[in-house]
């Protein structure tokens, strides 16, 4: 269960991606928003291509855990002390996180922009405005939990970590 600091999270990331819409030029927006969805892509194919039903992560992950270390020690000045291995499930659920942090990020700005800027007309812009919002909050709704599994340091379930559909398409590769 999600507690109200994971909710007010969410809650506030589909805010500011609502605003950013209303704010932000169209370009610099749609910048960011092309930003946001090649990450959203890259972590997706990374949760299913080198995690997904594996004991430890890749060598590379753990390389770039002490790439953190070292750039910490250099801008920080600290030595952060290493951290204990982890499962290849636990980075998975991390990044399936930062995956939906920007994915209500960018369902939130489009509800903006469609609000602001939809071609349909007013009353039918603002209908579609408010399912894109309904889904930008679902969306934070799932990202409350998922934040609540990275507090606790619990993975996420399989099924909510990947989507049965990806999930048969990772089987098939291996």
């Amino acid at each position: 269960m999600p507690g109200a600091g994971q909710i007010v999270t969410g809650a506030a990331l589909v805010a500011a991606g609502a605003l950013a819409a209303l704010w932000v030029p169209q370009g610099l927006l749609g910048a960011l928003a092309l930003l946001a969805l090649l990450r959203i892509c890259w972590l997706e194919d990374n949760i299913v291509s080198d995690l997904f039903g594996r004991d430890r992560p890749p060598p590379g992950y753990r390389n770039a855990a002490d790439l953190r270390r070292v750039l910490v020690l250099r801008l920080l000045g600290i030595w952060p002390k290493a951290e204990a291995e982890v499962s290849a499930h636990l980075v998975a659920t991390a990044m399936r996180t930062e995956a939906q942090v920007w994915g209500c990020l960018l369902i939130a700005m489009a509800a903006g922009l469609v609000a602001q800027h939809g071609v349909f007309g007013g009353a039918m812009n603002l209908c579609l405005a408010a399912v894109l919002f309904g889904l930008a909050l679902r969306r934070a709704d799932r990202l409350a939990l998922s934040l609540g599994h990275c507090e606790a340091g619990r993975a996420l379930p399989d099924h909510l970590l990947v989507p049965a559909r990806r999930r048969l398409l990772a089987e098939r590769k291996r």
